[in-house]
């Protein structure tokens, strides 16, 4: 007398629920995709790490290996570059995306050929801006001497703010 046994039903296999970071880098290592996504998740991260007053003068360019590359307006503004570089690259490591990045070069060129990371979002219910005071004219006259625009539109921001309000009592 045989024994028949009974077939199990097959069920599918349970499966926890992924993250959706884990399904996109698989389906961009299968497209060969994966070197281009994590360039611009680096160059965001830079963008992010280095803030607007570094991204009006710098951009980074392409991701090569863990070698970030960056272009600047001007060799000055490399220069700075080099000497914040410790500092860019522990903001830039702990920024995601940036954590694959080990060291950064720059060169000078044009930066209307590297696209830009829009860093922050505008905001909306943001008061209207106080009508500035007007300057004393023999500062307006000293300004106007000032050749460099970035320079001098610095120091009327900063005489706007020491010149003392006109309807204010001392």
């Amino acid at each position: 007398m045989k024994i028949k046994r009974r077939r199990q039903k097959a069920t599918r296999p349970s499966t926890q629920p992924r993250p959706t970071s884990a399904i996109v880098d698989g389906t961009f290592r299968w497209l060969k995709l994966d070197e281009h996504a994590r360039s611009y998740r680096a160059m965001r991260a830079f963008s992010l790490a280095a803030g607007p007053r570094i991204g009006e003068h710098v951009r980074a360019e392409r991701l090569r290996g863990s070698i970030l590359y960056l272009r600047c307006d001007s060799s000055a503004w490399s220069q700075h570059l080099h000497m914040l570089k410790p500092t860019l690259l522990e903001r830039l490591q702990r920024t995601p995306g940036g954590e694959g990045v080990a060291d950064l070069r720059s060169n000078v060129g044009p930066l209307d050929e590297v696209a830009g990371w829009e860093t922050t979002a505008p905001k909306r219910d943001e008061p209207a801006a106080a009508e500035p005071e007007e300057l004393p004219p023999e500062l307006v006259r000293a300004l106007d001497d000032v050749a460099d625009p970035e320079l001098r539109a610095h120091l009327e921001r900063l005489a706007q703010k020491l010149t003392p309000p006109k309807n204010k009592i001392r």
